[in-house]
């Protein structure tokens, strides 16, 4: 989330949920948005999603990497984005091709919305949705997954003729790890979480969101709180 301009994404949700995503409340999910809002500039990784496309070409060596992700001051936030980038190639170099999908936003109740996904990925006769997380302190429990999974599946699958499959790449640092390490997860809706939990996680986000002064709250009358990203 950047709290000045009022953007989020999906991954936002379990950053920010308490407890967490599943039995997320309102409450303490508001106190942790507002302690993100205050705490001022964060790193992004955006300068990786216009460049993917040349992982399955073939064209990302270490030379590219290195002049491509210097734009920060820091270096240690250049050299997270380099790992994050290396990582993404020993999974996709040189396997199927990738269908970049525009980085469109959506306005939803005084903010906006981030597309989930950054791409579809066709390989070995199969498609999938692809939503990537590169935020090294962000590790994603399999709740976390599970959740993300719904979420891309009604976003980004559900109306899709090509029938894709929610692919979750997870580029975190998680505990016990010596170093990052990608972990990757096939989503089946026979695994993800259900509509009508992450409906109501969502909400509850929604809700938080507007108790932090940061959106508006969500409407009392709709029958399905999907329907807002939808339209």
């Amino acid at each position: 989330m950047a709290g000045g301009e009022k953007y989020y994404e999906l991954l936002d949700i379990p950053k920010f949920a308490r407890p967490d995503v599943l039995s997320l409340q309102a409450g303490p999910t508001a106190a942790s948005l507002v302690e993100r809002v205050d705490g001022g500039g964060f790193m992004s990784y955006g300068q990786i999603w216009p460049r993917l496309d040349l992982l399955f070409k073939g064209q990302a060596t270490d030379d590219y990497i290195a002049s491509q992700f210097s734009a920060y001051k820091d270096d240690w936030k250049n050299r997270a984005i380099q790992d994050a980038f290396r990582l993404l190639r020993e999974l996709f170099k040189d396997k199927g091709n990738w269908y970049k999908v525009s980085n469109y936003r959506k306005h939803v109740l005084g903010c906006w919305f981030k597309t989930s996904i950054k791409g579809y990925w066709a390989n070995e006769g199969r498609v999938y949705a692809v939503l990537i997380n590169c935020r090294k302190q962000q590790p994603l429990s399999l709740d976390d997954v599970r959740f993300l999974g719904r979420g891309v599946y009604e976003l980004h699958c559900i109306d899709d003729p090509n029938n894709p499959v929610p692919l979750i790449v997870d580029l975190s640092w998680h505990p016990g790890d010596t170093k990052r390490v990608p972990r990757v997860y096939e989503v089946s809706m026979d695994e993800a979480i259900s509509i009508d939990n992450f409906e109501y996680s969502l909400i509850e986000f929604l809700e938080a969101s507007s108790l932090a002064g940061i959106s508006q709250p969500p409407p009392p009358d709709i029958d399905h709180i999907l329907d807002l990203f939808r339209r």
